[in-house]
């Protein structure tokens, strides 16, 4: 084969290679986030349903500031 050929099928094989472990970089860290997004969601539930839990208790009930 033509040697410019060959150095270009180099190169190419060198990309594709670069790309693969980018690609699987980014979905590494996709599937991180996506982790830390769904117990952030949960977090916030909580608190949501603990803040309107305590506002429910005794609507009358004046803040401890009174």
């Amino acid at each position: 084969m033509d040697d410019k050929i060959i150095k270009r099928l180099d190169e190419l094989e060198a990309r594709s290679v670069f790309q693969e472990d980018t690609i699987e970089r980014l979905s590494s860290e996709i599937r991180t986030q996506q982790k830390e997004i769904m117990s952030l969601k949960e977090e916030i539930k909580f608190l949501k349903d603990s803040v309107e839990t305590n506002l429910v208790d005794d609507p009358n009930q004046k803040p401890p500031h009174y």
